[in-house]
């Protein structure tokens, strides 16, 4: 499955590949070297902590080499906005329910960060706007409740 991400973003998981083989890899086997000399290791919680969090590092690394197989860049909107809602655009929208308004920007899975506005393409809320036009209302699911919204504007 391609991935989808900015250039910002794949900046990003470049060097944060970079620091996870470098940095942080070599820090916690260090530890993990470390906790195996002090001897006893039925009740070595330096040693459990330390191989967590090689397993967890480990684990990341591997996730971002897979993303960096398949990727596909998100070309940022710069100028006239498009017409519909795609991946990398920015778009306002409406709670039916309540009329109140929220925008957000729709980015790939990998860098999907709720809190700052970047929805993934393949959360529910972005697979029922993609592809529509201002005005046009949409309906997504969460928890088994339907959720109903406008498309306000298109930003970018």
């Amino acid at each position: 499955m391609t991935n989808y991400i900015t250039k910002e973003g794949l900046k990003d998981l470049k060097k944060e590949l970079v620091q996870v083989r470098e940095t942080d890899l070599p820090r916690v086997l260090d530890a993990i070297n470390k906790a195996l000399a002090e001897g006893d290791l039925r009740e070595n919680a330096a040693l459990d902590s330390a191989k967590l969090e090689r397993d967890n590092l480990v684990a990341r690394e591997s996730e971002i080499q897979e993303i960096l197989m398949d990727y596909e860049i998100i070309e940022e909107h710069k100028g006239k906005p498009s017409k519909t809602v795609d991946i990398g655009g920015k778009v306002k929208l409406k709670y039916l329910h309540d009329n109140s308004t929220f925008e957000l920007t729709i980015v790939g899975s990998s860098e999907s960060d709720a809190i700052s506005g970047k929805i993934s393409n393949e959360s529910p809320l972005a697979q029922s706007i993609l592809g529509k036009e201002e005005g046009e209302q949409a309906q997504f699911v969460i928890n088994n409740n339907p959720i109903n919204i406008e498309i306000i504007e298109i930003l970018g």
